[in-house]
């Protein structure tokens, strides 16, 4: 797998099996990336864009290799808030109990019409906040990002030259779940 060409190129096309590859390096990335912003500085929230193109690039190529436009990766993204948001609704009582009772306790003050004060305990509370949900950010993030790359994996290679390409070379070629 050439680094370069997977996760900074947006053109061609990739196999599944340089897919995996370049998710899961993305994938781990991420998760450091969490994890710091989550432990150390919510400053490092900033290097989460600096990802964001090498996903694009990701997925593109392989909608690309599926005959598909990298525009569908929208869909992707869209899939991947709402799964990741439905496994952190479900995670987050058994995951990070505290978390869940200070969104309890933002929630409470927002009922009484009090928003200015609820936003004022949000902003002071945030990096406490971050730090109880990490375990559950990861966990959701994780099932999301394999749930979406396993559906972008399965997508049936076009065994011809299309649009975007020649099919990629070596065993990823024959690999075509189709």
């Amino acid at each position: 797998m050439d680094i370069k060409t997977v996760l900074f190129n947006p053109n061609g096309r990739i196999g599944p099996r340089e897919f995996g590859q370049g998710l899961i390096l993305l994938t781990g990335a991420m998760m450091i990336i969490q994890i710091l912003l989550a432990l150390v500085s919510p400053a490092f929230g900033v290097l989460q864009w600096a990802i964001v193109f090498s996903y694009v690039c990701v997925f593109g190529k392989r909608l690309h290799d599926a005959g598909q436009s990298a525009w569908l990766y929208l869909a992707f993204l869209v899939g991947y808030f709402v799964v990741s948001t439905v496994f952190s609704a479900l995670l987050m009582p058994i995951l990070s109990p505290d978390a869940l009772a200070m969104r309890g306790d933002f929630e409470k003050l927002a009922e009484a019409g009090d928003f200015a004060a609820a936003f004022e305990e949000i902003a002071k509370n945030a990096a406490e906040l971050a730090r109880e949900s990490v375990v559950t950010t990861l966990v959701s993030f994780l099932l999301a990002s394999g749930t979406l790359g396993l559906i972008a994996g399965r997508l049936p290679s076009d065994p011809s030259t299309n649009r975007y390409g020649p099919p990629p070379n070596g065993p990823d070629q024959a690999n075509t779940y189709s």
